[in-house]
C-alpha cells in the first residue's frame, strides 16, 4: 500500500478509537499520523478530508460523512454550485477602443498572461479551468468529481459562467460551451449512478483512480482528462457505444494507461474529436490546435484570442450533438442543472442578449452595475451609462431572469457617503432593486489604468477597515427579499497592489454590525441552513407565509416567503412578478412571472427526504399554489415560469408545460387538487 494511502488507513482507526466530532480534532489526528512518516517517508503533505473518505470502507464514509465532508456549507443552500471559467476573450469596449475599465486585471495579454479578462490566473475557479484547458466538459467532470469525493451528492447543481461579458462570446462559442456543460452532467449521471440514484463507488474509484496515490497525481489528473477526451463527443445514449466505453474504463483486463499510451503523449491538451458514423461507431482522429509561432507574433494578443476562439469551434465542436438534445437530456439526468448563471455587462445584456441567454437555459443574470454616478462609469471607461443599467435591469426582469447586480465601493471620484448612498439607493430607487448583491471594493492590481494612477499618487483606494464600514453601514438598508452574495472579490491578497488586504472581508464586516448593533436582514443571513448548522431547533409550527410587495423596473413584485418570524428563519421563497412590457410570444399581459422558487436547508436528492432538511417536503408546493392564488386574484389567467431545466420535471408534476423556454400553466383551469390545497398552511404541508 502506497506511504500516503497508509496514513489515511490509520487516521480512520483513530476516528473509531476516539469518537472523533469536530474538524479542529480531525486535524490535530492528521498531524499526529503524519508525524509518524514525515522523516522515513518524506510526506509533507496533510491528506484532504476527501483522501480520508475514499480511503475508506462503505460503513465508515456513511459514519464519517459529515466530519470528512469538505466545506458542506457549499450546498447549505440546496443546490451545488458549478463555477466554470470561460476562455480569455477581449470585452466588448476594449474593441471598440474604450476600455479596459481602468480597474480591470486580466485579459489577453494582461500582466497576470493570457487569463480571463477581470481574473488573475490565481483564483480557484480560474486555475481549476486553466487544468482543464477552459474545456467546460471537463471542468464540470472534474468538479462533480470533487463534490462526490467529499461525500456529497450534487443531483441539484447550479452553473456559473464566469470570465467577462459571456454574451459578447460569438454565439457558437456560448452554445459549445453550454451544451458540453450539460453532457458532462449527463454522462457523469449515466457512468456512475443507478437509475434510483445510487453512486457505484467502485467504478468512481477506478475511473479517477482514487484514493490518490500522491506522487502520481500529476499522472492520474492527465490520464483523467484523456479519458474524458475520448468519451466527450460520445453518445453514451447509444447503448453499444456505452458498453465499449465502460468496457474501456471498467473491465478487469483493459489497462487505460497501455491503451491511451498516457506516458508517450506530448500533448496532453491535444483534442480528440470522435465523429458519429451511422452506426455510431467510435472514431478517433486528433488535431494540434495550438496557434503557430508566426501567428501568434504578428498578432495582438486580443486578435489571437478571437481566432483561438474560432479554431476550437471548428476542432471540438461536433455538430451532431446539439444544446436542445443535451438541454431535454438534463430533465431527467440524475444530475441536473437547476440553475444557469451569466455575468454581463448591462450594454450587453439588452433585449437581444437577454433572449440569447434564454435559448442557453440561464436563469440568473449578474450584471455589473459598478456605480450609480455617469462620471464614476465615463471616468473609469466602463462603456456604458446608468440608463444602460437600468434598462436592461427592467429587460431582464421582464424576460424572467433573476437579478444579481455587482456594486464596487471605493472607486475613482467616489467618496465614502458617496458609497453608502449608492448602496442605499440600489434598494431605495426602484430603478434597481436587484434580488441579489455581490459588494466588490475596488482594488488596485498590477497591469491596470488603475494602477498607474496609484504609483503616481492619484488615487487611494478603500483600506480593510473603511470598506468593512461602508458595507456594514449598508446592511441596515438591504431589505428581506434581497441576499447578499459575496463582500469581496475572490482574489489572492498575494495579487493585489494596495486596497483590501484581507480575505476574510465578511467577519470584519460582521464584527462592526455586532458592536453598532446593525441587525442585516438581507436571505443568506436569515437562511435555514444556516439556523440549522448552529445547531438550533426547529419549530415547524411557527413557520407561515407572508407577503410583501414593492414596485420595481415598473413592474410590481411580490415575495412570498415561508418562514419562523418569531426566530427569524427563512425556509424558502418565491418571487413573483408582474410584468411592465411583455418582451415574447409566451409572455401575454395576462401573464405573471415566477423569477424563483427557492427553499433553503442542506440539499438532499432528487426523489428522496431527509430529517435534517426541508427540501421535498412541500414548502416549494405550498408557496406556488400561493403565488398562483395571488396571481388570479390580481386578473392574471396565466403561469409563466422561468425554470432551470433541470427543475422542468419538478412542475410537469404539478400541472405545468413547455412553452417555448418557459414552464407555463393555464390559471383558469384549476386542478381540484390544488382548489383544496390552498387552505392548508406550510405547516399542514409538512406534517
Amino acid at each position: 500500500m502506497d506511504k500516503f494511502q497508509q496514513v489515511c488507513v490509520e487516521i480512520l482507526e483513530e476516528l473509531k478509537k476516539n469518537s472523533i466530532k469536530t474538524q479542529h480534532e480531525l486535524t490535530q489526528t492528521k498531524l499526529k499520523i503524519l508525524s509518524k512518516y514525515k522523516s522515513k517517508a518524506n510526506l509533507k503533505q496533510i491528506p484532504k478530508n476527501a483522501d480520508i473518505y475514499l480511503a475508506a470502507s462503505d460503513n465508515e464514509r456513511e459514519k464519517f460523512k459529515e466530519l470528512l465532508s469538505l466545506k458542506p456549507v457549499r450546498t447549505i443552500s440546496g443546490v451545488a454550485p458549478i463555477a466554470l471559467m470561460s476562455e480569455p476573450y477581449p470585452c466588448p469596449h476594449t474593441m471598440q477602443g474604450i476600455g479596459p475599465c481602468t480597474y480591470c486585471p486580466g485579459g489577453p495579454g494582461s500582466a497576470f498572461g493570457n487569463v480571463p479578462q477581470s481574473y488573475t490566473g490565481k483564483e480557484p475557479s480560474t486555475r481549476r479551468a486553466i487544468r482543464n484547458s477552459y474545456d467546460p466538459y471537463l471542468i464540470v467532470f472534474n468538479r462533480l468529481e470533487h463534490y462526490v469525493a467529499m461525500g456529497r451528492v450534487p443531483d441539484k447543481a447550479e452553473i456559473i459562467i464566469q470570465g467577462g461579458t459571456f454574451t459578447f462570446f460569438p454565439k457558437a462559442y456560448q452554445e459549445y460551451f453550454v451544451k458540453y456543460a450539460l453532457k458532462a452532467m449527463n454522462d457523469f449521471s449515466r457512468l456512475f449512478f443507478s437509475k434510483d440514484g445510487n453512486l457505484d463507488i467502485l467504478k468512481f474509484k477506478k475511473f479517477f483512480e482514487l484514493p490518490r496515490v500522491l506522487s502520481e497525481e500529476d499522472k492520474r489528473i492527465k490520464k483523467t482528462q484523456q479519458k474524458l477526451l475520448y468519451i466527450k463527443n460520445l453518445d453514451l445514449n447509444n447503448l453499444k457505444v456505452k458498453e465499449k466505453a465502460e468496457y474501456l474504463f471498467f473491465g478487469d483486463d483493459v489497462f487505460i494507461g497501455d491503451f491511451f499510451k498516457i506516458n508517450n503523449v506530448q500533448n496532453f491538451n491535444a483534442l480528440r474529436k470522435i465523429e458519429y458514423n451511422n452506426a455510431n461507431e467510435i472514431n478517433v482522429s486528433e488535431q494540434n490546435t495550438k496557434l503557430s509561432i508566426i501567428e501568434n507574433s504578428i498578432q495582438n494578443p486580443n486578435t489571437t484570442s478571437i481566432k483561438h476562439i474560432q479554431q476550437k469551434l471548428n476542432n471540438e465542436d461536433n455538430k451532431n450533438i446539439t444544446l436542445k438534445q443535451m438541454q431535454k437530456e438534463n430533465e431527467t439526468s440524475f444530475i441536473r442543472c437547476v440553475g444557469l448563471t451569466i455575468e454581463t455587462k448591462s450594454d450587453f445584456g439588452k433585449l437581444y442578449h437577454g433572449n440569447l441567454m434564454l435559448e442557453l437555459g440561464c436563469t440568473r443574470v449578474e450584471i455589473g452595475v459598478q456605480s450609480i454616478y455617469d462620471d464614476v462609469l465615463e471616468a473609469t471607461s466602463r462603456g456604458n451609462t446608468v440608463n444602460d443599467n437600468i434598462e436592461s435591469i427592467s429587460i431582464l426582469k421582464d424576460l424572467g431572469f433573476k437579478i444579481n447586480a455587482h456594486y464596487m465601493p471605493g472607486l475613482p471620484l467616489t467618496t465614502k457617503e458617496m458609497d453608502l448612498h449608492g448602496l442605499k439607493q440600489l434598494f431605495e430607487n426602484p430603478d434597481y432593486r436587484p434580488d441579489m448583491l455581490k459588494i466588490y471594493p475596488c482594488m488596485v492590481m498590477e497591469g491596470t489604468k488603475l494602477y498607474e494612477d496609484w504609483k503616481a499618487g492619484k488615487f487611494t483606494p478603500l483600506t480593510t477597515k473603511e470598506a468593512a464600514g461602508i458595507i456594514a453601514g449598508a446592511k441596515q438598508h438591504v431589505p428581506k427579499w434581497c441576499r447578499i452574495m459575496r463582500v469581496q472579490r475572490d482574489i489572492p491578497t498575494f495579487v493585489t497592489a494596495s486596497g483590501v488586504d484581507r480575505t476574510n472581508l465578511r467577519q470584519y464586516v460582521e464584527k462592526i454590525c455586532i458592536e453598532k448593533n446593525i441587525k442585516c436582514k438581507c436571505i443568506r443571513c436569515r437562511e435555514a441552513g444556516f439556523f440549522i448548522k448552529s445547531n438550533k431547533k426547529i419549530n415547524f409550527n411557527n413557520i407561515q407565509t407572508t407577503v410583501t410587495e414593492y414596485e420595481a423596473s415598473q413592474g410590481k413584485e411580490i415575495f412570498i416567503a415561508a418562514e419562523d418570524l418569531a426566530n427569524d428563519v427563512l425556509f424558502g421563497f418565491c418571487r413573483l412578478r408582474f410584468p411592465s412590457q411583455f418582451l415574447r410570444d409566451e409572455i401575454t399581459k395576462d401573464s405573471a412571472l415566477i423569477r424563483e422558487l427557492h427553499v433553503f436547508s442542506p440539499s438532499v436528492q432528487i426523489g428522496k427526504k431527509d430529517e435534517a432538511s426541508f427540501q421535498h417536503k412541500g414548502i416549494g408546493r405550498s408557496l406556488l399554489i400561493k403565488a398562483e392564488e395571488i396571481a388570479r386574484q390580481n386578473g392574471k389567467d396565466k403561469m409563466v415560469i422561468l425554470s432551470g431545466i433541470g427543475a422542468r420535471e419538478y412542475f410537469r408534476k404539478i400541472g405545468y408545460e413547455l412553452e417555448g423556454v418557459y414552464m407555463v400553466k393555464d390559471l383558469q383551469e384549476l386542478n381540484a387538487t390544488f382548489k383544496n390545497a390552498q387552505t392548508l398552511t406550510i405547516a399542514g404541508w409538512l406534517a
